[in-house]
């Protein structure tokens, strides 16, 4: 199975929202079939789904607009694991214009602070020369929006990121990585936002990457193994990721 087929964790985001916006996210058309296509790697659903809701999102309502937004981030993601670099810019420059336009109206809004952070590591992601001088103001925005709200999925799901990508010589850290996506495991199932929800697997699927590269062996198969048991169908870590892992380290089921 390629690779390129999933939305590796380096970019992969989707909004937080507020408890009105949750009522949203819950009653979304979009959240159960995004995620059948994310799990079984479907890309071109995915394509399509996204432009539908890009047809339909209203642009004064801002969950909407942040749910179009998580699936341009999907997607440019997967743009760049598979190094479609030109089309992935043109979704960033997509998403950075309606970030910017909804920051006027709402400048203190975590997530959308996150969001900015991430797309800046997503051009850090096209080119690592660039990290030099955005890497800084990635920082900054994934660290405002924590900084308005510590239990923020998107800020602590960045951060993550952040740590777990950045070199240990300036400031990265796979160990503190790991605190940050276990937070926002922990947000994504006190507020609920559970059932069909392909950020929450793919925070989960991160989280058991960086067990593994940090060698907690046994918690990286407990992950896994979580994962199967309640996304039976995720072929990444079914098919990928859990048996590579067990055969890396001579382990048995």
């Amino acid at each position: 199975m390629e690779r390129p087929k999933y939305i590796t964790r380096f970019v992969i985001v989707l909004s937080t929202l507020l408890i009105s916006m949750q009522l949203g996210f819950s009653q979304s058309p979009y959240r159960d079939p995004i995620y059948k296509a994310y799990s079984r790697g479907k890309m071109d659903v995915w394509y399509e789904l996204m432009h539908t809701c890009e047809k339909n999102a209203n642009p004064n309502i801002l969950e909407e607009q942040l749910e179009l937004i998580s699936y341009y981030y999907g997607y440019t993601a997967w743009l760049i694991g598979a190094k479609k670099y030109d089309v992935a810019e043109e979704y960033i420059d997509k998403s950075e214009g309606i970030i910017d336009k909804l920051l006027d109206k709402w400048p203190t809004n975590a997530t959308l602070n996150a969001y900015r952070g991430a797309y800046i590591a997503f051009t850090i992601g096209i080119s690592n020369l660039k990290a030099i001088y955005l890497g800084k103001s990635s920082i900054k925005y994934i660290d405002k929006a924590l900084e308005i709200d510590p239990d923020n999925i998107q800020g602590n799901i960045e951060k993550g990121n952040s740590m777990y990508y950045c070199p240990s010589a300036f400031g990265g850290d796979k160990n503190e990585a790991i605190e940050y996506y276990i937070r926002a495991v922990k947000s994504f199932e006190k507020q609920k936002l559970v059932v069909n929800n392909w950020m929450y697997i793919n925070t989960l699927t991160a989280l058991g990457q960086a067990y593994e590269a940090t060698d907690q062996i046994q918690q990286a198969k407990l992950c896994y193994e979580k994962i199967i048991r309640i996304f039976p169908n995720f072929m990444w870590v079914e098919e990928e990721l859990y048996p590579d892992m067990l055969k890396r380290h001579n382990l048995n089921n």
